[in-house]
């Protein structure tokens, strides 16, 4: 292995510790007000090493967020030749246990959703978030159109047909991160989600 390619692999590695110290730093009650520099004695560097490879704190909590739900995306991808209810099945449980395996990415998820967070960070990484979006909206779009072939969906905009879909999921994974189901079956919740989910779509057909 040349000189350049060790630079490069101890490069990646360093990034790798700055990622995880902000987000082991993210569990303590005061992460909002964590610095760069804490940020930087956690990961055992200095504090212009972090600089080298993120310009801001929201930098870095951006591609931790993205990570996580690239982790998501690439799960997404459902069986050849399965029905609209099997891929519903399928999309729902892929987000439930990436949640609840995700604990730990709650706060920096729910803080870059929040409606400003785009505008402070840099156009590249903003750009990141919209190809990721795209690609959810891909496997949403086909998502309807199988649903809509069966006639099971209403022929309605696709934002409006998944809208309340969207609410009943994003409220069971968001009530899951507050801990309101500790200590009881999970997979039970999640069979009782999925089939609020389904009943909503199928109900929204008849109206």
């Amino acid at each position: 292995m040349g000189v350049q390619d060790r630079k490069e692999r101890d490069f990646r590695r360093r990034e790798q510790e700055i990622l995880t110290a902000a987000l082991e730093l993210s569990q303590s009650d005061r992460w909002q007000a964590v610095t760069i520099e804490e940020i930087a004695r956690a990961a055992e560097i200095g504090k212009g090493t972090v600089y080298k490879h993120f310009a801001t704190k929201d930098e870095i909590y951006a591609v931790l967020a993205l990570a996580f739900h690239r982790r998501v995306l690439s799960e997404l991808a459902p069986p050849a030749a399965t029905t609209f209810e099997e891929r519903v099945r399928h999309v729902v449980r892929v987000f439930w246990e990436r949640y609840r395996e995700g604990k730990q990415y709650q706060r920096i998820v729910q803080y870059c959703e929040r409606r400003d967070f785009r505008r402070v960070v840099s156009r590249a990484t903003r750009r990141q978030f919209e190809e990721l979006d795209a690609a959810f909206a891909k496997i949403t779009g086909e998502l309807v159109e199988l649903g809509t072939k069966e006639g099971l969906l209403p022929k309605k905009p696709s934002a409006l047909v998944t809208f309340g879909a969207n609410a009943a999921l994003y409220g069971g994974l968001h009530l899951g991160w507050g801990g309101c189901m500790e200590g009881r079956d999970s997979d039970e919740y999640l069979s009782e989600l999925t089939d609020f989910i389904l009943r909503g779509w199928v109900q929204s057909k008849r109206k």
